[in-house]
């Protein structure tokens, strides 16, 4: 009996992590769609990247790759699609906004994922009338050298 409970218990918790959604599993479940624009930016191009990124040394060798997905010119089954992925992203506990804002029909929002001390991944999506894009950053990127760039632009810390 107590094999059965562990057996169900352990189905149950498989099947509801395999439920939540990541902005990498957006990409990855929408970016063969027709009309979609992905693009990929991986390890490679990120340490060329960093050559011309003299700026914000610390974020810049702290991230490792960024994607982008953009669905603005699909059909409306998969930007509605999209739309219902990105919704339930907003809710996922593992995700903290940074920020929000909207504009007319237009929706803008900033969540990051991490320890508290580094930032492992930076999820921007925007959607409305006109766009529908997401854009993943990953890497390991220290809060602190965030706080830096966030100071020289003027925009609020991260805390």
């Amino acid at each position: 009996m107590k094999r059965l409970f562990l057996f169900m218990f352990s189905a149950i918790w498989v099947s509801v992590a395999s439920w939540a959604r990541t902005g990498d599993d957006i990409i990855n479940d929408l970016r063969d769609a027709k009309h979609a624009q992905y693009v990929n930016v991986g390890k490679g191009l990120m340490g060329l990247a960093r050559i011309f990124t003299q700026s914000v040394p610390g974020i810049s060798s702290g991230v490792t790759s960024l994607r982008m997905l953009d669905v603005s010119d699909c059909k409306s089954s998969v930007r509605d699609k999209f739309r219902k992925q990105v919704r339930e992203l907003y809710t996922d506990p593992s995700y903290e906004e940074m920020m929000s804002s909207e504009k007319d029909d237009s929706r803008s929002v900033v969540l990051m994922r991490g320890d508290g001390q580094y930032v492992d991944e930076i999820v921007t999506v925007q959607t409305g009338d006109r766009n529908d894009v997401i854009v993943v950053i990953t890497g390991h990127i220290s809060i602190d050298d965030i706080n830096k760039v966030l100071d020289e632009t003027g925009y609020s810390s991260v805390d």
